[in-house]
């Protein structure tokens, strides 16, 4: 994730509880920071929602156990770092929308946290019974309470995005079908567009913004696990069909960004394949009609691997390695196509 001046930083869940950091260094990009074990606690799982403000602040969202035992309660927590490189907060909980039933405290999901372009952080979790409940903390810092969205069978692996202009747009599979809720201006209500009928296999959504103030969501089909991508019409326009983009050998959601290849804007995916190693494709933003061509970089990759653009608007794409480390290549402006340079493992 970068911050103002375009600096990155990785974060990951560390195995035994707290967030593991790497922060890439101020005069070379190529070089990053030693990993720093922040926060550690091992009641914490391992799970992280990261949420940039415009601010340049960044709040890390998990949960963490009251108790031992995996039927245990659960609270959300988050800490925030106020500068990039520099201490973080301790973890600050901001309950569970269960409250006290502690058997269904403990089935609550993962929470996605994303932040406005009014700077109020917006939280949400799928709920014991599939429902789902948000809360938000004004630009004060002042928390709302838990409310609920009316809907029901909700899958796990909620996706929300952000616009440059701040809108929110949120992506909830269910079992039959997807709900869909948006902002209609940044710091405004969310509404509720129509239901879509796709079928997303769980904990495989992900979104980008792929023209202004438009976003492109992105699942695997739950019959053929095949990636598929689909834009919700303008207002007045006609249904749009979904695509589909062969490469069903992938699992988990796809990390999406966009770059400037041989001179075109192009949406470039990157996903862990079941073999356990990383592969990527680009095709021109929104013609997803092209074709997209899988290509296996062979660097292991454990979890979902991370998208972003670095200073100089090259691409970079980071892994997590199966011992925990952090993999870490860039794009290749000498050569055609979407190159990368060789892997730095940090």
């Amino acid at each position: 994730m970068p911050d103002r001046e375009g600096r990155l930083t990785a974060y990951a869940a560390g195995r035994t509880g707290g967030v593991v950091r790497w922060t890439e260094s101020v005069t070379r990009p190529e070089e990053w920071s030693r990993p720093e074990l922040l926060l550690a606690d091992t009641g914490i799982l391992p799970y992280l929602s990261v949420a940039r403000g415009t601010d340049g602040y960044v709040d890390l969202f998990t949960m963490r156990r009251k108790g031992g035992g995996p039927q245990a309660p659960l609270d959300v927590v988050y800490a925030s770092q106020y500068q990039t490189g520099r201490p973080m907060t301790g973890w600050h909980s901001i309950g569970n929308p269960h409250g006290q039933d502690a058997a269904q405290a403990a089935a609550l999901g993962a929470p996605v946290a994303v932040v406005d372009g009014s700077d109020v952080v917006h939280v949400f979790v799928r709920s014991a019974a599939g429902g789902v409940f948000t809360r938000r903390r004004n630009r004060e810092g002042t928390w709302g309470k838990w409310t609920a969205l009316p809907c029901k069978r909700v899958r796990d692996g909620i996706s929300a995005v952000v616009t440059r202009s701040g809108r929110v747009e949120l992506f909830m599979p269910a079992d039959k079908g997807v709900y869909v809720w948006r902002q209609e201006k940044p710091g405004g209500s969310l509404d509720r567009a129509p239901n879509l009928v796709f079928i997303a296999r769980p904990e495989t959504a992900s979104g980008v913004e792929s023209y202004e103030d438009r976003i492109t969501h992105f699942w695997r089909d739950e019959g053929t696990g095949e990636v598929v991508a689909y834009r919700l019409p303008g207002p007045g326009g006609e249904d749009v069909a979904p695509a589909q983009l062969a490469g069903g050998s992938g699992r988990g959601p796809l990390a999406l960004s966009r770059c400037l290849v041989d001179g075109y804007d192009c949406t470039v995916l990157a996903q862990a394949e079941e073999t356990g190693t990383l592969a990527v494709t680009a095709y021109p933003t929104e013609a997803e009609s092209a074709g997209a061509w899988w290509a296996d970089t062979r660097e292991p990759c454990e979890g979902a691997p991370a998208l972003a653009r670095d200073r100089a608007g090259r691409l970079v794409v980071a892994a997590i390695g199966p011992e925990g480390g952090l993999s870490v290549t860039r794009q290749r402006l000498d050569q055609q196509g979407m190159a990368l340079e060789a892997w730095l493992r940090f």
